[in-house]
C-alpha cells in the first residue's frame, strides 16, 4: 500500500510541475497588455496628465464632429499606447471641442489648439508611413495636443506619431483639402 501512496504522490508532483511549467511559458509568450507611460508635466496647459498605465491591445474608434462633416477614426494602440492613451484621455476630457484647425494644406489637415499641460516622448518605429488617411500626433515638442490627418504625402510633417487611419469620411477629408481657404472648426470629438 506504501509503495502505491509514492507512485500517486510522484504522479501529483509531476503534474503540478508540468502545469506550472505550461503556465510560466505561456505567460512569457503572451503580450503585454500595458506599458507604462511617462507623460511630464509643464506649467502651460490646463490639463493634467493621464494614469501612466496604457493598454497595448484592441482598436479605439473616435468620431471627430467638424463643421465640414464627420470623420471617424480608428486608432490602433499596439503601435503607439501612450499616445492613443493621451489622445482619447484629451478627447473625454473635452480638450478638443470647439478648438479651431489652424493648418489646412493640400498635404494635411491640422487640429487642436493650445498645450494640454503635459508632454510624452513620441513614438516612433522609423517605419511610418503617411499615407492618405493616416492620423498622426504633431511633433510639436513632445507635447502631443495637436493631431494632424493625411490627404497626401507630399508635405507630411515626418517624424510624427502614427496613431490610426480614417476608417469612414474620406470624402470630407478630400473636400477640405480641395479648398484650403475655408476655415475647418473641431465641434467637437467622441471616444467610442
Amino acid at each position: 500500500m506504501r509503495h502505491w501512496k509514492r507512485i500517486v504522490a510522484v504522479v501529483l508532483v509531476a503534474a503540478v510541475a508540468l502545469i506550472l511549467e505550461g503556465w510560466a511559458a505561456s505567460a512569457q509568450a503572451a503580450p503585454t497588455l500595458f506599458k507604462t507611460c511617462t507623460y511630464t508635466r509643464v506649467g502651460d496647459g490646463t490639463v493634467r496628465p493621464p494614469y501612466s498605465l496604457a493598454p497595448t491591445i484592441g482598436l479605439v474608434k473616435v468620431t471627430v464632429r467638424t463643421n465640414r462633416g464627420d470623420l471617424v477614426l480608428t486608432l490602433d494602440r499596439h503601435g503607439a499606447p501612450c499616445a492613443v492613451h493621451s489622445f482619447t484621455y484629451l478627447a473625454l476630457k473635452r480638450f478638443y471641442d470647439q478648438t479651431p484647425c489652424p493648418r489646412r494644406t493640400r498635404a494635411i489637415l491640422e487640429c487642436g489648439a493650445g498645450r494640454p499641460g503635459y508632454r510624452f516622448t513620441p513614438e516612433l518605429t522609423g517605419h511610418e508611413a503617411y499615407s492618405h488617411g493616416v492620423v498622426a500626433l504633431s511633433n510639436e515638442g513632445g507635447s502631443g495636443s495637436r493631431f494632424f490627418l493625411v490627404h497626401t504625402a507630399n508635405g507630411v510633417p515626418k517624424n510624427s506619431t502614427v496613431i490610426g487611419a480614417v476608417s469612414n469620411g474620406l470624402p470630407v477629408l478630400d473636400r477640405i483639402a480641395a479648398s484650403p481657404q475655408q476655415p475647418v472648426k473641431v465641434l467637437s470629438v467622441l471616444v467610442g
